[in-house]
């Protein structure tokens, strides 16, 4: 009995000592997934959180963007998740909000779309697994005035998530999806080649600029 104990206590004080090793590694791996996108934005600045994934901020055409890695473990029947988030700040006080979420599954923390109470029609042309919701009637109208942003946004199938606010304009898109092995060994989101390619964050950007312009285009119009 004695030696089972013992040798149990090994066993477990391995698979410890292993999983502890296994954690470190990945959160060493995760602080770089950005570094090769700093370059993009002036004045960039590099943080990161307890988990390791970093956030990287800095001015893009003189606009202050936030870039975040969020990593979701709350997927139902799917691998864990991680989510680039964007977030381009440039405040529109009156402007009416709205945002797009595809293939909802009621998981979504991060996304903006929950909190939106008005239920609108999506672009056409862009996918039957969508919701569009927005903060008030004429929410519709903006939005409308944007299809073609948001068309060209969710033609990429890595796109979850467009958002309009006061504030700014944000995008959700996948970026990588976790590793099976460690997720169902040690459930601990590894995510292979999830390191972030300054092209694709470039033509993001892009996409942000699109979206921002039809807005501003809309009102412009209502002005005149």
């Amino acid at each position: 009995m004695t030696l089972s104990l013992a040798l149990a206590g090994i066993g477990l004080a391995t698979t410890a000592a292993v999983a502890m090793r296994e954690h470190a590694k990945v959160t060493a791996a995760r602080r770089t997934l950005l570094d090769r996108c700093a370059d993009l934005l002036s004045g960039s600045d590099i943080t990161h959180g307890g988990d390791g994934f970093p956030t990287l901020e800095g001015f893009h055409d003189g606009r202050f963007i936030r870039v975040e890695l969020l990593p979701d473990t709350m997927t139902i029947r799917r691998l864990p998740q991680l989510w680039l988030k964007l977030t381009r700040l440039e405040a529109r006080p009156a402007h009416p909000e709205f945002s797009l979420l595809v293939r909802p599954s009621g998981t979504e923390f991060y996304s903006l779309t929950g909190h939106h109470s008005v239920i609108l029609e999506p672009p056409a042309g862009v996918t039957t697994e969508i919701v569009a919701k927005g903060d008030r009637p004429d929410s519709q109208h903006a939005l409308d005035a944007s299809s073609s942003a948001l068309r060209r946004i969710f033609s990429d199938p890595r796109a979850k998530e467009a958002a309009v606010t006061r504030k700014g304009v944000r995008l959700i898109w996948q970026a990588a999806e976790g590793h099976r092995g460690e997720h169902l060994l040690f459930r601990q989101c590894r995510f292979e080649n999830a390191g972030v390619d300054p092209g694709t964050l470039a033509r993001l950007f892009s996409d942000l600029d699109e979206l921002s312009s039809s807005l501003d285009e809309r009102w412009k119009m209502r002005a005149a």
